[in-house]
């Protein structure tokens, strides 16, 4: 009895661990399975800034790499869907993105983004179901002294007054701490002031960040977090350099953002997969449901579930969950319905934040939540109290030059861009071509800096063109005329044959009476070419036939050409114009009046050319060719007009050639005439048949040739 006590125990072990593995390998199955029926449903690349449509909920994490050029966002949950290849982008801000399907443990969608500029901050905004990147950039100055140790990062100074200079740049670093993320640690080290990228490598299983120009004035954290097992620093050389030791191995991301350097070391993969393998030692605890509680573990993580419960009182709950103090705005209001279970508590608040587009700032242990409206009147109200208090620049007057560009387009684009401080004011002196600015002198250098990207040269392109009209044309006819002729003898009456059946072949020697009358005739060519008499029928000579063979045929070509030139600016119209004017007779409003007017009847060629970067032109090309048709005319003589056009647009290189062709109008015609019967016999049916085919072909042709005029 007691072995079978003990196999009873045995038994229930083994099932308590199969059963718990299985419920372990179920709710990793179904948490895959979920993740992976949301994916991006769209990708937008706008002017700075990138929208991600997903259709499901938006778990996201912005992280810069030690590249400054590069920046990884990953959303979770979702998979890349159709987007699998790179995406290259002609906006600003941003150069190319590339997507990247991650499988485990967490199926993520991975965008890389490689930026146009270094040291740019990226702003995320939800807008429902989009995640939206804005790009910004990061604005950094420093003295003379430390421009030589900060590489790339310049001083931003106004050009006309050297002295004036804004200093926003980390000198200090004020405080070294640690954060817990959902996905592992970071170690943020925050300056005074904005941070200089920073350099980064790794030695001996050590990563090294060495950051440049700034001193030492904070104390290393007293406790070290996973996976960190060591941290140290020295000061040296104008630089302070960090040595981080990591216990394993962990993909450690460090990068710049503001006032902040952040070193990030994930490792929610390693803690899982020793979770899962003290599963088995470990005994389950169970925790019971309510509205909203606390966990004793250090993650902190909490469960909700309220429904239709206003947001106030939630983010109350969890400032006392988080140990941070919890301000909120009195515009924030609304109510939720949530369900939640072991979530960490910030991954809870940003949630809320996110579906009720709130936005928070953390001041120490201090969390404030607002709108995002109440943020920005937040930030000018303080920038306009320093302006009132004595804080602001002093104005200075600026005269700008404007070489190329319209001066009063290059007013409307400062003033709409709201480059000008409430102080400021602009002028223009359309003498002299000049803006005539007074504002404080960051103000001016923003100015410039609009002023150069605008007023830029114009280029200008030579347009040639070649005009090639070739005209055909053929005709052939085959024709017979029979003749008769009586002419009495020496003595007789000299009377003539009366009641004649037509006229006499032309040719023949005497008048007669006509027989047959088919000669050869086309539109081009009348006279007949040829003719044969056969003479009398009689001894006497009274009697005789004429007979007349006629044949024409006439090939004709001609070709026109004229190679006219034209320059203009670009986005500007060039017009070839070549042609008649015909004039056009309408009746007057008094009976027996008549108004004589002249219409175009031509070929018009109309280029607007554009210009890119790449010496590519865009040329936008209508042709017309109207011509009076003489051979139809209304009641007064009119002649109608035939119309032909083409409208294209063409992208061609610089000096290469395009053929606008098309323009073609063809005729053919054939006819035949005979005597009844007698034409539609075998061979000698020619004898009394005449028959007359013309065809004809004129086409235009149009070589256009783009030259940019390369300024001198």
């Amino acid at each position: 009895m007691k072995n079978t006590g003990y196999r009873i125990k045995k038994n229930k072990k083994i099932v308590t661990h199969y059963l718990l593995l299985v419920a372990i390998f179920l709710l990793f199955t179904i948490g895959y399975s979920y993740a992976g029926n949301y994916q991006i449903t769209n990708i937008e690349v706008i002017d700075n800034a990138v929208k991600i449509k997903v259709d499901g909920p938006i778990k996201y994490k912005v992280a810069r790499s030690a590249d400054p050029f590069r920046v990884i966002v990953d959303i979770e949950g979702v998979s890349t869907g159709r987007f699998k290849d790179k995406i290259y982008s002609r906006q600003a801000g941003i150069t190319e993105i590339s997507l990247t399907q991650i499988e485990t443990p967490v199926v993520t969608a991975r965008f890389d983004i490689l930026l146009e500029n270094p040291s740019t901050i990226i702003r995320p905004e939800m807008q429902g179901d989009i995640l939206i990147l804005n790009v910004e950039p990061k604005v950094i100055t420093a003295s003379s002294n430390d421009s030589q140790q900060l590489n790339a990062q310049k001083p931003t100074f106004d050009t006309q007054n050297p002295t004036q200079k804004v200093d926003n740049i980390a000198k200090e670093i004020a405080a070294v701490i640690f954060d817990k993320t959902d996905e592992g640690t970071e170690l943020v080290i925050k300056g005074n002031g904005i941070m200089p990228e920073p350099t980064v490598f790794e030695l001996d299983g050590k990563i090294i960040v060495d950051i440049p120009a700034v001193t030492m004035k904070a104390s290393l954290p007293s406790s070290l977090l996973y996976p960190v097992k060591d941290l140290n620093y020295e000061a040296e050389n104008g630089k302070v350099r960090f040595t981080v030791g990591i216990d394993g191995k962990v993909n450690t991301e460090v990068f710049a953002m503001e006032d902040e350097i952040i070193v990030d070391m994930p490792f929610k993969q390693k803690m899982v997969e020793q979770k899962m393998s003290k599963a088995e030692d470990e005994q389950s605890r169970s925790q019971s449901s309510h509205d909203a509680h606390r966990t004793a573990s250090d993650t902190q993580l909490v469960s909700l579930d309220f429904q239709d419960a206003d947001i106030v009182p939630i983010l109350r709950l969890l400032g006392d969950v988080s140990g941070y103090n919890i301000v909120v705005h009195p515009d924030v209001k609304g109510k939720i319905t949530m369900k939640l279970m072991n979530v960490p508590w910030e991954q809870a608040l940003n949630i809320v934040l996110k579906t009720f587009n709130l936005e928070k700032v953390v001041e120490g242990n201090v969390i404030r939540i607002a709108t995002l409206k109440a943020f920005q009147e937040e930030k000018k109200a303080v920038a306009e109290t320093r302006e009132v208090f004595g804080k602001a620049e002093d104005i200075t007057t600026r005269v700008f030059t404007v070489n190329y560009s319209n001066v009063e387009k290059i007013r409307n684009s400062i003033e709409k861009g709201k480059l000008l401080s409430p102080r400021g004011s602009i002028s223009v002196d359309t003498r002299t071509r000049s803006l005539i600015v007074k504002d404080i002198p960051s103000n001016l250098v923003e100015i410039q800096k609009l002023i150069n990207n605008l007023d830029k040269q114009t280029p200008q392109v030579l347009i040639e063109s070649r005009i090639v009209e070739m005209n055909t044309n053929f005709s052939k006819s085959l024709g017979v005329e029979w003749g008769s002729q009586y002419r009495p003898r020496m003595g007789d009456d000299n009377t003539t044959l009366s009641g004649g059946l037509g006229t006499t072949v032309t040719g023949g020697q005497s008048t007669g009476v006509g027989l047959v009358n088919l000669p050869a005739t086309t539109t081009k060519i009348v006279s007949p070419t040829s003719a044969i008499t056969l003479g009398y029928l009689n001894a006497a000579q009274t009697f005789g036939l004429d007979l007349r063979l006629s044949a024409i045929e006439a090939v004709g070509k001609a070709k026109l050409l004229s190679t006219p030139k034209i320059m203009t600016l670009e986005n500007e119209q060039a017009i070839i114009r070549h042609g008649k004017r015909i004039p056009v007779t309408t009746p007057g409003t008094t009976q027996g009046t008549y108004t004589t007017t002249y219409i175009d009847a031509n070929l018009k060629i109309t280029v607007t050319p554009q210009v890119a970067p790449d010496s590519t032109i865009l040329m936008k090309i209508e042709v017309n060719k109207d011509e009076p048709d003489f051979a139809n005319k209304d009641t007064l003589g009119n002649p109608a007009i035939d119309t032909r056009s083409v409208s294209t647009q063409v992208l061609v290189k610089d000096g290469e050639t395009v053929v606008i062709g098309g323009i073609l109008k063809s005729s053919e015609s054939n006819s035949d005439s005979g005597v009844p019967g007698l034409s539609k016999i075998p061979l000698l049916g020619w004898l009394f048949k005449k028959e007359t085919k013309e065809t004809s072909s004129e086409e235009l042709l149009i070589f256009i040739t783009p030259k940019i005029v390369k300024q001198q």
